[in-house]
């Protein structure tokens, strides 16, 4: 590892720490000392990682998407801001299912030989929204829209597996399967239901789904 990926890693876990620190002792005023640090560092992670020369910056489809997020979490710290928060989050997730798909491999045919994993994150979408539904009010539609583009980004990086090298593939899958885990408890707990933990909950599969899907993104851009 080079020195500065070394620095930034250290910089991503003190600041990660730091953050799940203030919302496990409910200082949400000093989380703005803290959260909009996050994914800056992920995002110095997968520049530092890969080089220079193949990086465009205004394109760069992880970039896009990271700077998409990095919007989302700052938005989503004023509760009157939920839906601008929600659009940037909605970008970014549109920005993955982007960079999934056009992934490039000899074998794709994982739409036709893998139904049941779609199959599946259906059922799931199905069950979230039967769960959430008689809550929305208003939000019904935004919320249903959200749900379905996360069901779709996961199904691309389900679409992954045996269609990249094995490591690749589960490292976006998993980063994929978390931030459906992160936005699923989310609205759970801001629609439904509030329990106990449940911001350390949303912020750490959060960060483990943004950091999976620059690792997946790393190994694809430097293994391809």
């Amino acid at each position: 590892m080079k020195p500065k990926q070394f620095q930034i890693f250290l910089a991503t876990a003190f600041f990660c720490i730091l953050d799940l620190f203030f919302v496990a002792t409910k200082n949400d005023e000093l989380r703005f000392f803290s959260k909009p640090f996050i994914i800056p560092c992920i995002a110095g992670i997968y520049v530092f990682s890969i080089e220079k020369n193949k990086i465009n910056w205004k394109k760069d489809i992880i970039l896009l998407g990271l700077t998409a997020s990095w919007i989302g979490d700052i938005l989503l710290q004023f509760d009157s801001l939920f839906i601008p928060g929600l659009l940037s989050f909605l970008l970014a997730h549109i920005f993955y299912i982007r960079f999934l798909i056009y992934t490039k491999s000899e074998n794709a045919s994982f739409f036709k030989l893998r139904p049941v994993m779609l199959i599946a994150v259906l059922a799931y979408l199905i069950e979230l929204m039967n769960l959430l539904w008689p809550h929305l009010g208003a939000m019904k539609i935004p919320v249903l829209t959200y749900g379905i583009t996360i069901s779709v980004m996961l199904s691309c990086a389900m679409w992954q597996y045996q269609k990249l090298e094995a490591k690749t593939s589960l490292f976006l899958i998993i980063g994929a399967a978390f931030f459906v885990a992160s936005d699923s408890i989310l609205a759970i707990n801001k629609f439904k239901t509030h329990f106990e933990f449940s911001g350390i909950l949303i912020m750490t599969t959060y960060i483990i789904a943004q950091l999976f899907i620059v690792l997946g993104a790393i190994r694809y851009r430097t293994t391809q």
